[in-house]
């Protein structure tokens, strides 16, 4: 249950992020930067659990459209659920009749 609520917490954290205004200087935008700002900030509020915070928009993806943080939020949350599952799968034995 905790995990729940850990992953739960984490998805908010990533959705604000999305909610913070870009920056409008697309020219010092780092997408391959603010990709791994938003991995750290993930695996960091997984690590925190149920006292993780929502900290916004990593200060490295200024500048970087919204789509692309979206894109990067998604990404990022369907590896985590796959190897949650992949995880998973592989502790449980296989039911013969």
């Amino acid at each position: 249950m905790k995990a729940r609520t850990a992953a739960c917490t984490v998805l908010l954290a990533l959705v604000a992020a999305l909610t913070a205004c870009s920056g409008s200087d697309d020219s010092k935008a780092n997408p391959a930067a603010c990709k791994a700002a938003m991995e750290k900030q993930f695996k960091d509020a997984m690590a925190a659990g149920d006292k993780a915070k929502s900290e916004g928009r990593p200060d490295a993806c200024q500048g970087v459209d919204d789509k692309t943080v979206r894109k990067y939020a998604t990404e990022i949350m369907q590896k985590q659920l796959g190897d949650a599952v992949d995880k998973n799968l592989q502790g449980l034995e296989t039911a013969q009749p």
